[in-house]
């Protein structure tokens, strides 16, 4: 049966009543935020405000942060576009899975990862590379107690395993030529396995490993930029949070407050795209801060260069343009040139596809990356094809399962008898 759209005629009219009433104008907020980030140019007050919430005795503090000295610069400064590399290599990294099914008749999952290398500068045929991994082993399938993994332990190792080819290829490629480094990958770089992920103690393991082979190729005299990006941050407002700090008056008020901190306080409702949209012109970016936090911290305790930081920076065109938030490790940070060769090659990736102001190379590694419904249909009917082949029937779905499918149909499975008496029954 189909969702009968008439009975929610009258309830969407009825939310159409609702936001009308409500504001959204939120000009005085975003006035305030911006009055308050063009006089943020004292990084010793702004210091002393971070270590007091970094107290014990004020917690809850989630806001940006300069970067340590000597490589802080003022929170308020833009940065212009600088100017492209003559020569680079952009890699970018993306992934897709197909996750298993407890009602299946053999349990198994997939990990597809796309890779898009590009070469920025020199006559070359872009590189498409996919490589897809079928898990089916019961040891990667199931737990300790014999249940089929999660959704969230796949995703997880798919992330994991993202990073580990991402920093792969940047090693092989950095042997093959000396031009810098753009190692992209589609989201935050700040991965955490929760509780619920099955061996998160080890992918945590293996994706600082990763970290650490994109910074290795660094230490062997090619410059490496890797790069988190995050296409639509709606919800970030990390420098909201500082600049709500920056407006109470002492220690006192920072405790009082402390509830608010979390929430932005006078700046409630706001967010950092709303600020950096108003604030920056296309091509430029912010100045790079880090994140406040308690897993951001476990990152800096286990290695300083794996700590996250981050800026954001507008891409596109005059008439089509977005904002986007760009996380990278502190050994990107720290380094100038590496920051500048990521800055350039973002502005000049998100302008290739015309409206659409994107990255190039992220976008070719999500095509690459993609397992459609078809693909999913692809891959059962060969792993029905091997069971029949080793003498093993696929076997049917369960009741209630067969039932959804028949009723979900478009093809008619059945039809009501009506040529039968009651002596027939």
């Amino acid at each position: 049966m189909t969702l009968e759209f008439s009975k929610l005629t009258d309830q969407v009219y009825k939310l159409g009543a609702m936001i009308d009433q409500l504001d959204f104008d939120l000009t005085d907020k975003l006035e305030i935020a911006k009055e308050r980030f063009a006089n943020a140019n004292d990084l010793n007050a702004i210091h002393e405000r971070i270590h007091l919430v970094r107290q014990s005795d004020i917690s809850g503090y989630r806001g940006a942060a300069p970067l340590d000295r000597p490589h802080n610069i003022p929170i308020n400064f833009i940065h212009p576009a600088p100017l492209v590399p003559e020569r680079a290599t952009i890699i970018a990294v993306d992934g897709s899975q197909i996750y298993p099914y407890e009602q299946s008749p053999i349990h198994f999952y997939l990990l597809n990862i796309g890779i898009f290398t590009y070469q920025h500068g020199v006559p070359h045929v872009p590189q498409p590379q996919t490589l897809p991994k079928l898990f089916y082993h019961k040891d990667h399938v199931h737990d300790g107690s014999g249940r089929v993994v999660g959704n969230r332990t796949v995703d997880a190792r798919r992330t994991v395993l993202e990073m580990q080819i991402l920093a792969q290829t940047a090693w092989t490629t950095h042997r093959q030529n000396r031009s810098p480094i753009v190692a992209l990958y589609d989201n935050q770089l700040m991965f955490w396995a929760n509780p619920d992920v099955i061996g998160g103690g080890q992918l945590m393991k293996d994706y600082h490993g990763a970290l650490q082979h994109l910074s290795d190729v660094q230490a062997n005299g090619v410059r490496v930029s890797l790069a988190g990006y995050v296409d639509n941050p709606v919800r970030s407002r990390v420098m909201l949070r500082l600049l709500f700090l920056m407006s109470l008056q002492d220690e006192y008020e920072m405790k009082a407050r402390e509830r608010e901190l979390a929430e932005g306080g006078d700046l409630e409702g706001l967010r950092d795209i709303h600020l950096f949209r108003s604030i920056l012109k296309v091509g430029e970016r912010s100045a790079v801060m880090v994140q406040n936090s308690p897993r951001n911290y476990a990152y800096k305790k286990l290695n300083p260069s794996h700590e996250i930081a981050f800026f954001y920076i507008k891409v596109g065109t005059e008439t089509r343009s977005n904002v986007a938030r760009v996380d990278v490790p502190m050994w990107v940070a720290r380094d100038p040139l590496a920051l500048d060769d990521l800055h350039a090659t973002l502005v000049v990736q998100s302008t290739m596809q015309g409206n659409n102001p994107y990255p190039y190379a992220l976008t070719r590694a999500d095509e690459l990356a993609y397992v459609s419904g078809k693909d999913k249909k692809k891959l059962d009917e060969m792993i029905h094809l091997e069971m029949r082949r080793k003498g093993i029937a696929p076997g049917m779905s369960n009741p209630k399962a067969r039932g959804k499918t028949l009723a979900r149909s478009d093809q008619q499975q059945y039809e009501l008898r009506t040529d039968l008496s009651r002596t027939d029954l």
